[in-house]
């Protein structure tokens, strides 16, 4: 088995990011290609991809190891290329790779879970703090007076037009308490929010956090933050039902996946009052978020939760290690199961 690795980039995890993969392995061999992040061929049992197996089948020489991100890897790319005994995918969620393929291959499948909690933490208080505030209103209506050629602001006083409120003693409410949850939470306690959450998969302990169910957490939390993974199961787990429930004058946040949302409700929920303010760093790319985008009380950006440098580093130390592992005969710390 050789010692050597094709590491594949493409519009997010570019060359450029991965290039730190070098200095973790000065002793395996590593080739850099990228894919066009326009070429998307339709594909089954894989999703979220970036470029066409066909590309990377060309590329491929007598790697072992196949290094990934949003890169395809399908059934056929493996069975045309047995010498891959690895694919490394640096992501949490490995959709992109026919996982079940691999298995029955007899190829080892590893990914990074966990590695973009902390940044996705971050984003999510940040939401907090400025949809309790007003934040996006508020700078709104400075652009416009802006815009209007208004010349003066009063910065003494023009506050009092944007009482707000702090997230002490609110009680925020997490679907979902797997790595991030369990981090907004801490960050939550510690501006001293009360935390409920719900999560029918979680079976350790959980401290001062109350599980509830999901009616239950919509009625009580002044902050409702998703934080759970996407399947079948959890399409549009928030739906009209859910916000008709909510409690009236809430926030909501979703920083986890698209597909757990039904944004048709979320509109309804704002038009009518139901929800005071919206954050959304995931929407449906042909869904309603030019609606939304217009509107004062939201915040939409283009999935920045993971988008950190750090956040490169950490899934591009754990993929190696594990790499390194698997060359030296080692178990895996990552195994996608």
């Amino acid at each position: 088995m050789s010692k050597a690795a094709l590491v594949i980039g493409d519009g997010y995890m570019t060359v450029d990011a991965m290039a730190p993969l070098n200095a973790l392995a000065p002793d395996l061999e590593l080739r850099f290609r990228a894919v066009n992040p326009d070429d998307r061929p339709e594909l089954t049992g894989i999703r979220e991809y970036q470029g066409s197996p066909d590309v990377i089948s060309s590329w491929l020489t007598d790697e072992s190891v196949l290094v990934v991100h949003a890169a395809p890897v399908t059934r056929a790319l493996l069975e045309a290329h047995p010498h891959v005994r690895m694919v490394a995918c640096l992501r949490g969620g490995p959709v992109n790779i026919d996982v079940a393929a691999a298995r029955e291959l007899g190829v080892v499948v590893t990914n990074t879970p966990g590695k973009n909690a902390e940044s996705v933490t971050d984003l999510t208080l940040v939401y907090i703090h400025a949809l309790l505030r007003g934040v996006m209103a508020a700078q709104n209506s400075v652009k416009e007076r802006a815009r209007l050629g208004e010349t003066h602001l009063d910065s003494t006083f023009e506050g009092g037009k944007w009482i707000a409120r702090e997230p002490r003693g609110l009680t925020i409410g997490l679907v979902g308490y797997g790595a991030i949850g369990k981090l907004v939470a801490r960050e939550a306690e510690s501006v001293g929010m009360t935390v409920v959450a719900h999560d029918p998969y979680f079976l350790g302990e959980t401290g001062t956090v109350e599980l509830v169910d999901l009616p239950d957490l919509a009625a009580r939390s002044d902050v409702v933050s998703i934080h759970a993974k996407y399947t079948p199961e959890t399409h549009h787990l928030i739906d009209s039902d859910f916000v008709m429930a909510m409690k009236p004058g809430a926030v909501f946040i979703n920083t986890a996946r698209e597909g757990l949302v039904d944004e048709q409700a979320l509109v309804d929920g704002l038009t009518s009052g139901r929800i005071s303010g919206l954050a959304l760093d995931v929407c449906e790319p042909n869904g309603l978020w030019p609606v939304l985008a217009v509107l004062p009380n939201v915040i939409l950006t283009p999935h920045l939760g993971g988008a950190t440098v750090q956040t490169q580093h950490r899934g591009i130390a754990m993929a190696m290690a594990d790499i390194q592992s698997f060359l030296a005969g080692e178990p895996v710390a990552h195994l996608v199961s």
